[in-house]
């Protein structure tokens, strides 16, 4: 017809073959990682688990305890490097039971960043994290890894808020206490 555009219909499927999970080991990781699970389900993708240590500065380790040497805080960081290490081998076997195919890594450095290259570098083509659901000021001051993600990944990025998660508008007034009666009931 004169005049009139064909319009061209693109349908997209989404397919997933590796599907990078982001824990931090928080309720809220967990509950992003049940979603990553049922998605690996779905599309026999592999599941890769990513935990990311962020070292303390050591300028802020100075700060926060005086006393700490640099030997110390060197063994307390590889203390808790290994602490990750045994709960992502949990994970991965629980997932490897669930009958999943599922590896664990453990990345040092700036989150986002870590998480970012991990999916890059092993081909994700999915990343689905947790959100803390930080607002106000502390979402100001510390950030948002998962809005971080989002922005710089190169592939789709699910996040997932835990349904006790509420979300609060950093201008939304305070809840009021219920006032009590005179007997304090």
């Amino acid at each position: 017809m004169p005049g009139c555009r064909a319009r061209r219909i693109v349908r997209f499927v989404a397919t997933f073959t590796k599907i990078l999970a982001a824990t931090d080991f928080s309720d809220d990781s967990n509950y992003a990682l049940e979603y990553a699970e049922e998605l690996s389900r779905r599309f026999s993708a592999e599941i890769l688990v990513v935990h990311v240590d962020q070292p303390l500065a050591p300028v802020m380790v100075s700060e926060l305890s005086p006393g700490l040497d640099v030997g110390a805080m060197n063994r307390i960081a590889e203390e808790q490097r290994l602490l990750a290490l045994r709960e992502l081998d949990k994970i991965t076997a629980r997932l490897r039971d669930a009958g999943l195919k599922s590896r664990g890594v453990l990345k040092v450095g700036a989150p986002f960043l870590e998480i970012i290259n991990a999916a890059q570098s092993d081909g994700a083509d999915l990343i689905v994290l947790g959100t803390h659901g930080r607002s106000g000021l502390a979402h100001v001051l510390m950030g948002s890894v998962a809005e971080r993600v989002v922005r710089k990944a190169h592939c789709p990025v699910l996040t997932i808020r835990h349904p006790d998660r509420k979300f609060r508008h950093p201008l939304d007034k305070p809840d009021k206490p219920e006032k009590s009666d005179k007997n304090g009931k």
